[in-house]
């Protein structure tokens, strides 16, 4: 394939480390098959650093996981399993018809509405007799996307008091209560939804409601507050992959690397239109490179409106011009020398410059700003991308 994209595992192991020096019990989050980057490629690397708890959005990547888990079992690739409890956590709506599935496999639940709830509890009640739903309870501390309300604690309590582990119904043990903070760098806004949080799991305990853990820091809080809002676990996943949580930089590792080539070389004339449209016309004669990468590999579209866009080639800045196409892009190749068909093309990441010995970088915030996007949606769009 023509585009690549590479995982540094080492720089990945440099972030989980980097995280764990903040809160050293983490979820690791790798929904959406793993920002994008493939779970059968990352899930392996965190198992082997001594990662047990997971967090995914689908059922499908729970199914993924176990699989995963069951060929290290016939390969007989155990000495890094050895007394460890892998456990799953699924962030997303899980349909009844999985249910089976998710007992069976000892997959944790999130619990968000009442409507859910009581559907789970009517598939439990009607197939799984003496079968406890381990469940996560999500609160609405203000991002307003999911979780129950602070007006719905109490009604929320008066369900879970008939159906918690060790009563007789025996249907849910809950494993823990958590939140998400939606600003952390709007430090008004993210002490109104810690204190909103807290007030919450006050409730649940007055009520003496049984639960495991508490977790509401994702990668901005904890890298933002560090330990000040540590609970029992950081719910940790941009952060892993590099990808720098806050407005500033944190010091993470860049854990991606895309490349493609070079396809074709052009000589234009002063005025000549590049691309597809009129936006692309070069004001002076001109070298274009064809480089093999397009918005059906996940390069946005969008990077086309920036004037400030560019990849590198031989350790230098090759502006893109005119329109992003499926599969190619134009590149400005006019004051880089030496460069023929075929050679590589850095669209994320690092290549030095062999006359100067300088190192140029391309990093998923500066792509995000040309897309006028964020880094997880830039990331996650290279999911087409064969990985490496």
């Amino acid at each position: 394939m023509l585009v690549n994209l590479e995982i540094n595992r080492k720089n990945l192991e440099k972030n989980l480390g980097k995280i764990r020096s903040i809160n050293k019990n983490i979820i690791c989050v790798i929904k959406d098959n793993a920002y994008g980057l493939g779970i059968e490629n990352i899930f392996p690397i965190l198992l082997e650093n001594s990662c047990n708890y997971f967090a995914v959005a689908y059922i499908e990547e729970a199914i993924k996981i176990r699989e995963i888990l069951k060929n290290f079992e016939k390969e007989k690739k155990l000495d890094f399993l050895k007394n460890r409890q892998i456990k799953i956590m699924a962030l997303n709506y899980i349909e009844p018809e999985n249910f089976k599935y998710v007992i069976e496999n000892n997959v944790e639940v999130t619990v968000f509405n009442f409507l859910q709830l009581y559907d789970y509890l009517k598939i439990l009640d009607k197939s799984f007799e003496n079968t406890a739903l381990k469940i996560h309870i999500k609160v609405n501390s203000g991002m307003n996307r999911l979780g129950f309300n602070e007006s719905e604690i109490l009604k929320l309590i008066e369900v879970i008091k008939k159906y918690e582990k060790n009563h007789k119904n025996n249907k849910l043990e809950i494993i823990s209560i958590f939140s998400h903070v939606s600003d952390a760098e709007n430090q008004i806004e993210t002490e109104t939804q810690v204190e909103k949080y807290e007030k919450i799991i006050k409730i649940f305990d007055k009520s003496d409601v049984k639960y495991q853990y508490k977790h509401l820091q994702a990668s901005p809080l904890l890298f933002k507050y560090k330990e000040k809002y540590n609970y029992d676990f950081a719910r940790v996943g941009m952060a892993l992959y590099g990808m720098e949580p806050l407005s500033y930089d944190t010091g993470l590792a860049d854990v991606i690397t895309v490349k493609s080539q070079i396809i074709n070389i052009r000589n234009v004339k002063k005025n000549d239109k590049i691309s597809y449209g009129s936006k692309g016309i070069v004001k002076r004669d001109s070298k274009i490179g064809i480089v093999s990468v397009g918005y059906a590999h996940g390069f946005q579209k969008q990077i086309e409106n920036s004037l400030q866009a560019y990849v590198l080639v031989n350790g230098k800045k090759a502006k893109i011009i005119g329109e992003i196409c499926m599969d190619m892009i134009f590149v400005d190749l006019t004051d880089i020398e030496n460069v023929k068909v075929n050679d590589e093309v850095v669209i994320i990441g690092s290549q030095k410059n062999i006359e100067n010995e300088i190192t140029e970088k391309i990093t998923l915030r500066q792509v995000a700003k040309w897309a006028g996007t964020i880094q997880d949606d830039v990331l996650t769009k290279f999911s087409a991308i064969k990985k490496q």
